[in-house]
């Protein structure tokens, strides 16, 4: 069996027709181009080169087996070509999945930063719903995906990578509207036309099980899928709604009114990916600038002492969540 070493230092003979350029070529001395012929030969068990005038003469024997090994280095650059494609994101496609809250802003983000570092990378964002992830990720259509709601496959895993919260959004203009920082203004607030989502969806329960334990009935006037329909809704004037801070953030220059909760039940964000496959580097290095800009989220969100919308929080709820924090 001929070593990649005996077929390198044979192709190089064999184009440059001498041991010395041989030599030259793959920077070695010119014993070891010697030594390693003689090896090659002996194990072949058929002349290889006629020695004429200090030049390799390549037999018959030797014309035919160049032919091959001129295959198979052309498939080594081949694959040193793609190597470096993939080293630099060159014509290299990452395919990734998110939930809509994610994909207003959090992963948009993260791939812009992605984007600095690796110019020539393709980026594909699929934006799907919970139903979705699974078979996205098991027919391999991307690598992975990042959503605010668990996955329960056996050939799915899931890590979390950060949370945020749940908030409450108001119209703008709803300057006479309560805080919902106590019972009792958040049960008067609820008197009012509640944009919301099914109580089976990652949002509808989290709100649902926050307002039953404080004896109020989830009961939304108006049922949308998305978030971000339910704060463009909020837009209109069509109501109020309760959504996940990531959305809220993406809105937070469109005048609405954002305000936290008082024990606000968290909003995990998740980094879903099959089981049985690891990440690319450009997945790895997207699922770590996920991770940055989640926490980099959060941890503005609960320093500034503002709501996102640029108006204060009011000192008494600011002092609760601080303590509820330990900020």
């Amino acid at each position: 069996m001929f070593t990649l070493r005996q077929i390198e230092v044979f192709n190089a003979v064999m184009e440059t027709g001498s041991v010395i350029g041989a030599a030259r070529m793959l920077n070695v001395s010119q014993p070891v181009v010697s030594r390693v012929l003689r090896h090659l030969e002996d194990q072949a068990k058929l002349p290889l080169f006629e020695r004429s005038k200090g030049r390799l003469q390549p037999t018959y024997n030797s014309i035919m087996i160049y032919g091959e090994v001129s295959s198979i280095f052309s498939n080594i650059k081949k694959l040193q070509a793609s190597i470096k494609r993939m080293s630099s994101g060159d014509g290299m496609i990452l395919r990734i999945g998110s939930s809509p809250s994610l994909a207003a802003q959090i992963v948009p983000i993260a791939m812009r930063n992605l984007r600095k570092r690796y110019p020539k990378l393709v980026m594909r964002l699929d934006t799907l719903s919970v139903n979705q992830v699974n078979d996205y990720l098991l027919f391999s259509e991307g690598e992975m995906v990042i959503g605010v709601f668990k996955q329960d496959h056996p050939s799915i895993s899931t890590q979390v990578l950060g949370s945020g919260e749940i908030v409450v959004v108001l119209p703008g203009t709803s300057g006479s509207a309560p805080e919902p920082d106590m019972i009792s203004d958040l049960a008067k607030l609820m008197r009012g036309n509640l944009i919301g989502f099914e109580s089976t969806t990652p949002h509808g329960r989290a709100i649902s099980d926050y307002l039953a334990a404080r004896g109020i009935v989830y009961d939304p006037t108006t049922i949308v899928r998305f978030a971000e329909t339910a704060c463009q809704m909020v837009q209109v004037g069509l109501g109020f709604t309760f959504v996940d801070s990531f959305t809220a953030a993406s809105f937070e220059r469109a005048g609405l009114t954002i305000q936290r909760l008082p024990d606000a039940p968290k909003m995990s964000v998740f980094v879903h990916t099959h089981a049985e496959r690891g990440l690319s580097s450009f997945g790895q290095l997207l699922k770590e600038a996920v991770r940055a800009e989640v926490e980099g989220e959060r941890a503005g969100f609960l320093q500034s002492g503002q709501k996102p919308d640029g108006h204060s929080i009011s000192p008494e709820s600011e002092n609760r969540f601080r303590d509820k924090d330990g900020l």
